[in-house]
């Protein structure tokens, strides 16, 4: 019974400080003029003491969480660069000689001759490796975009 006075009570203020947040923040998003920072700004500023306990709860609980996302991010960053290096190492044959599609073919065909002796998987070899560099330089950018929204959220 206590638990449902609770939820009664909290709900519709929830509710509504839900429905403010979202307004603050599509209205940073679409006025150029109004970015997330200035609404942070605004609130920390607040004549109002329960806005800035208010914000400094939610601050106490990001606090623990700082050290751990510079981690994530470093670990982000590092693991964008293995991407990146074997999705280069994938794609480097292409990068020698005039004829590059030949020496890509022959690079790779030479690699499999030995495990098969049909014409078609040299070829189709060649498309997997080539899409699978394209999947990790991707895949590396894709990283870095992470890291670099988390090295954002840590010193906004």
């Amino acid at each position: 019974m206590e638990s449902n006075k609770k939820e009664e009570l909290l709900n519709p203020l929830i509710d509504s400080l839900e429905v403010n947040i979202k307004g603050l923040i599509i209205l940073s998003d679409n006025e150029k003029d109004i970015s997330r920072a200035d609404v942070i700004r605004k609130l920390e500023n607040s004549k109002e003491e329960e806005v800035r306990e208010f914000l400094n709860l939610i601050k106490e609980e990001r606090k623990g969480t700082d050290v751990n996302i510079l981690l994530a991010t470093l670990g982000e960053f590092l693991l964008s660069s293995f991407l990146f290096v074997m999705g280069i190492l994938f794609v480097i044959p292409t990068f020698f000689g005039g004829n590059a599609s030949g020496y890509l073919l022959n690079y790779y065909g030479n690699a499999l001759h030995s495990i098969s002796e049909t014409s078609g998987l040299p070829s189709l070899t060649i498309v997997i490796n080539f899409l699978v560099a394209v999947v990790l330089l991707l895949a590396s950018f894709n990283t870095l975009k992470t890291a670099r929204m988390n090295i954002r959220f840590l010193f906004r």
